[in-house]
């Protein structure tokens, strides 16, 4: 297994595992993958707009030791092995949608 790096804008953002080149390029067409690059937020802006290619390319030293880090950590936390895809983003996420911004109950009605 090789460790490959989705890159936007000349920017490494997710780092993850592949037995091949052709397996890294398929998952980055994931549904899921996909879903949180284009929701999750770095500094309030999104990683991918939707349209910006994603490049593939292999993952730096530094980001492979992050990526294994990650990795070995998760394994040490009781997460159960074998992490088949197993992904790390290389800078600090928010996931906006864990967020609920539509809850009524704490709205004030003037009641």
């Amino acid at each position: 297994m090789s460790v490959f790096v989705a890159e936007i804008l000349g920017r490494g953002i997710v780092a993850f595992d592949a037995a091949t080149e052709d397996d890294a390029k398929a998952l980055l067409s994931d549904e899921a993958l996909r879903r949180d690059l284009h929701v999750f937020q770095n500094q309030g802006r999104c990683l991918w707009d939707g349209v910006t290619e994603i490049n593939l390319r292999g993952a730096l030293p530094e980001e492979t030791e992050i990526w294994q880090a990650s990795r070995a950590t998760a394994g040490q936390s009781g997460e159960p092995d074998g992490h088949d895809d197993w992904r790390i983003f290389l800078l600090p996420v928010v996931d906006p949608s864990r967020f609920d911004d539509d809850d009524d109950d704490d709205r004030d009605d003037g009641d």
